[in-house]
């Protein structure tokens, strides 16, 4: 029989995408507006910190990136072929999105989170579900793990 001496950790991590729609950049300035958080606000520190934390810890992603992410990866295939892929794998994404994102409309991002990090924000992440969509952007929890 094994003893464990110390504490068992039942940590979580969830991913989660950004979608910033027709030319808007990924910006602190551009979240916090997205948010609608007053200045006057107790929730406007927050919403100020975790705009930051998303900036820094997401990485933009080409269709290459997200095929690779979803599907694998094979070099011989077309950009319309990967999006075949992307869909027919179960992103979430819908195909003209997906489009849009490859002729460069839309911009795409991928995070993820960890409550093991000791950090707050990602606690939120990891614990809330994070789900905006409107004209200028698309967040969604991608799930926990």
């Amino acid at each position: 029989m094994k003893v464990r001496n110390g504490f068992v950790s039942n940590s979580s991590s969830s991913s989660f995408i950004v979608i910033m729609k027709n030319g808007k950049e990924m910006t602190k300035d551009n979240l916090l507006e997205i948010f609608d958080v007053k200045k006057t606000s107790p929730l406007y520190s927050f919403s100020n910190n975790l705009s930051e934390w998303i900036v820094r810890n997401v990485k933009e992603c080409s269709i290459d990136d997200i095929y690779s992410n979803y599907s694998g990866y094979d070099k011989n295939l077309t950009d319309d072929q990967k999006i075949e892929a992307i869909i027919e794998d179960y992103s979430g994404i819908e195909e003209d999105v997906l489009v849009k994102i490859k002729n460069g409309e839309y911009k795409y991002y991928e995070g993820s989170a960890s409550d093991d990090s000791g950090d707050g924000l990602e606690t939120y992440l990891c614990e809330s579900e994070i789900n905006i969509e409107n004209d200028i952007i698309s967040i969604k929890g991608g799930g926990s793990y």
